[in-house]
């Protein structure tokens, strides 16, 4: 069962140029998203193309022959979605949609390994939206939240444990020292 679906999945880009393999990521997204969400699946494939474009091999004529086809691609999808309202809002929603299930799971304590790929697609999905420039802060914030919390769950998947999320309320990560509570004692009056 799962391990057809992961040989499934490495196999779904078979003739992927070396050069080119950081694009998987998104090209894979893709064809998860064509069912789900045409735009979704359709940017994610706009993003390879152009990083893959970017860092290709030159000297490597099996990329253009790979990113040919993918660009006729993206053109016939253009074509036939016509004019879309506001793609980057519909790709952040499926990418918060995402990291918030990944996340609930991760304060539950009940983090696994669909917690890691649910972390690592809204990554790979808030990435998508740097087509158009920057990250906003709040994007960008959650985007390293999910690259590191992918990475130390995974961890803790390996080692056979569950990853636990900082306590809350304990003052714990927040800056307060341990033991200590914050008072008000050193705070001026309100004015």
């Amino acid at each position: 069962g799962r391990q057809q679906r992961v040989f499934r999945m490495a196999n779904l880009i078979p003739d992927l140029p070396a050069s080119l393999k950081p694009i998987k990521d998104y090209l894979v997204k893709a064809i998860q998203m064509d069912k789900i969400d045409p735009v979704v699946a359709h940017y994610c494939r706009v993003y390879a193309c152009e990083t893959g474009l970017q860092i290709r091999d030159k000297s490597d004529k099996s990329t253009i022959e790979f990113l040919m086809p993918l660009l006729d691609r993206l053109e016939k999808e253009k074509q036939s979605m016509g004019p879309i309202e506001d793609p980057k809002m519909q790709i952040e929603l499926m990418a918060l949609k995402i990291f918030t299930k990944a996340d609930n799971q991760y304060y539950a304590c009940k983090a696994d390994v669909n917690t890691v790929k649910g972390f690592r697609a809204s990554a790979t999905l808030m990435e998508v939206c740097k087509i158009w420039g920057d990250l906003a802060p709040d994007i960008a914030e959650k985007y390293k939240y999910a690259k590191v919390k992918a990475a130390e769950i995974f961890k803790a998947v390996q080692e056979g444990r569950v990853a636990m999320p900082p306590e809350q309320g304990t003052g714990q990560g927040e800056g307060i020292p341990e033991g200590e509570e914050e008072s008000d004692d050193d705070m001026p009056p309100p004015p």
